[in-house]
C-alpha cells in the first residue's frame, strides 16, 4: 500500500474528462502488479461559497496485467456546507480498461457532487484563491446525484479521443453558504441563481482532435477540436413556485411553479488554431454551444460571459464585490425571487442562469521577449497542481467577441438576447501567471480592468 498526500490536487482526486485517456494507457502498460493507494486532495471545485473547504480522501485500487480493472472510492468532506447540502459527498467508480493499440476503456461511476454550472475559462485554482482570498466566486453551482456509466476511445499516438456517456440524475438547488475569506468578510456571497429540481436522463458523445505541437521557442502550433452533444430524454426537471423579492425587500404573491423541463438538445464546438508567424503564435479559437431546439433550457445548463475567462474587458462574475453581475446572461439577475416566505433572507435566488446558447470569438498573438530572468522556473503539474510558472516572459495581444441568445421566456420572467460585444488588450505572462490589461471596444463605460490570471488564457 502506498500514501499519497497532496493538499491542492488540480484537477480534482482521481477526476478524468470524458474523451482524454491517454494518460491512463500509457500507466496499464507500465503496471504488472496489483496495487492499492490513498489519497487526498481538494475536491472537484476547490475552494467555493457552497462547501468551504471540500478536502477529498480516498482508496484507488489497480488489477495486474497490461488490461488492469480499476476502482475508486472517494468521500468530499465539506468543511462549511450550505444549508440542505449533506457535510460528505462520494464517488464510487470502476473501470475496465483495454490498452493495446485500441486503448479502450468502459465504466460507471455513482456519485454525488457539487457541479459548477460552468467553468470553462478559470481554474479550479484561481477560483479556489479569489473565494478563499478575497470572497469572491467565479462560478454558481448545484448539487447533482447519481449513476454514469461511460466508455472512451483513445489510439496510441493519435490526436483523435472519443467518448460516450449515458447518466440519470437528480439535480438540487442549494442555496449561498457562509465559508469564511480574508478579505471581505463581511460581505455577503453573491445569490445562487435557480435551477430545475428533479430527475434528467441525458445521453452524450464528445470526440476531440489535438495535435498541437510545442516549437523549439515554446509556443504551440496546430489544431484542438471539441465537439459534443448531449440528449436529455427524460425526467422531471421543473422550477418550484417563488415569489418576486419587492423593492421594498418584502416577498411578493407567489408565482407558480415552471412546467417539466427534461427534454432537450444540447451541442458544443470548439475550434482553435494555434499558428507560426516567424518567432510568434497567432491563436484563433471559434466557440458555439447551447441549446439545438426551439426552447429554454433549465437554468443549470445556460451559458453566461463576462470576466476574465471569456472577455476580460467586460463586467464578469466577481469583478465588483457590489455588483457581481457577468456582461453577458441574458437578464437573468435583473430581478431576485424567493422560495419560501418563512425563511425569507435565506432563500433569496435569481430566477435564472443565463443564455441560451452564444457564440464566442477569440484571437491571441503572442511571443518571446527574447530575455529569462533567474535559472529555471516552477512546474508543479507533475505534484498535481495544475501550475506552470516560467521565468521567460511572453508578451500577449488579444480580441475577444462575443453575442448570445434565448430561446424564450421561462415562466413570468423575462429575458433577452445579448447584442454583440468585444474587447481587446494585452499583457505579460510567465508561463500560467499572466498579468492583463483589457478595455471594451463598445458601450458607454470603458474603463480598463486589470486581470491576474493563473491559467492560460486557451
Amino acid at each position: 500500500m502506498r500514501l499519497i498526500l497532496a493538499l491542492f490536487m488540480t484537477p480534482a482526486l482521481f477526476n478524468q474528462p470524458l474523451a482524454a485517456r491517454q494518460d491512463e494507457g500509457n500507466q496499464g502498460s507500465r503496471a504488472q502488479r496489483s496495487s492499492v493507494g490513498i489519497a487526498a486532495g481538494l475536491g472537484d471545485n476547490g475552494y467555493n461559497r457552497l462547501e468551504g473547504f471540500p478536502f477529498q480522501i480516498g482508496v484507488a485500487a489497480r488489477s495486474e496485467g497490461p488490461e488492469p480493472f480499476l476502482g475508486r472510492a472517494v468521500a468530499t468532506v465539506r468543511t462549511d456546507p450550505a444549508g440542505g447540502l449533506d457535510a460528505v459527498g462520494y464517488s464510487f467508480r470502476g473501470e475496465k480498461l483495454f490498452l493495446g493499440s485500441r486503448r479502450i476503456a468502459v465504466g460507471v461511476e455513482v456519485y454525488s457532487e457539487v457541479r459548477a454550472i460552468e467553468s470553462r475559462g478559470i481554474s479550479n485554482i484561481e477560483n479556489s484563491l479569489s473565494a478563499g482570498i478575497f470572497h469572491r466566486d467565479y462560478r454558481d453551482y448545484h448539487n447533482r446525484q447519481g449513476v454514469v456509466a461511460f466508455a472512451s476511445y483513445a489510439p496510441r499516438d493519435s490526436p483523435f479521443s472519443a467518448g460516450i456517456e449515458v447518466r440519470t440524475e437528480r439535480h438540487d438547488l442549494v442555496a449561498s453558504g457562509n465559508p469564511g475569506s480574508i478579505f471581505e468578510n463581511n460581505t455577503p456571497w453573491r445569490l445562487q441563481p435557480l435551477i430545475a429540481d428533479g430527475k434528467v436522463h441525458s445521453a452524450s458523445a464528445a470526440v476531440r482532435y489535438d495535435n498541437r505541437a510545442r516549437r523549439p521557442a515554446g509556443l504551440a502550433r496546430g489544431w484542438k477540436i471539441d465537439a459534443e452533444i448531449m440528449q436529455a430524454f427524460g425526467g422531471d426537471l421543473n422550477i418550484a413556485e417563488v415569489g418576486l423579492v419587492l423593492p421594498d425587500g418584502t416577498r411578493g404573491p407567489p408565482l407558480a411553479g415552471l412546467p417539466t423541463m427534461a427534454t432537450f438538445t444540447k451541442g458544443l464546438l470548439d475550434v482553435r488554431r494555434y499558428n507560426a508567424v516567424g518567432n510568434a503564435s497567432l491563436n484563433l479559437r471559434f466557440v458555439a454551444e447551447g441549446i439545438l431546439n426551439n426552447e429554454a433550457l433549465p437554468p443549470q445548463f445556460q451559458h453566461a460571459l463576462g470576466g476574465a475567462g471569456s472577455l476580460p474587458g467586460l463586467p464578469g462574475f466577481a469583478d465588483d464585490p457590489a455588483d457581481m453581475m457577468p456582461a453577458m446572461d441574458c437578464g437573468a439577475r435583473d430581478v431576485q425571487v424567493s422560495t419560501s416566505p418563512a425563511n425569507f433572507i435565506a432563500t433569496r435566488f435569481f430566477p435564472f442562469y443565463g443564455c441560451d446558447r452564444y457564440v464566442l470569438f477569440q484571437a491571441q498573438l503572442e511571443g518571446y521577449f527574447g530575455f529569462q530572468i533567474g535559472d529555471a522556473g516552477l512546474d508543479l503539474r507533475d505534484e498535481g497542481l495544475a501550475l506552470n510558472l516560467e521565468l521567460i516572459p511572453r508578451w500577449i495581444l488579444f480580441f475577444d467577441a462575443a453575442r448570445a441568445w434565448v430561446q424564450g421566456d421561462i415562466g413570468p420572467f423575462r429575458r433577452s438576447d445579448e447584442d454583440l460585444k468585444y474587447d481587446a488588450g494585452g499583457g505579460i505572462a510567465f508561463g500560467d501567471l499572466g498579468f492583463y490589461l483589457a478595455v471594451p471596444l463598445e458601450g458607454d463605460d470603458r474603463k480598463v480592468q486589470f486581470v491576474v490570471r493563473l491559467g492560460s488564457r486557451f
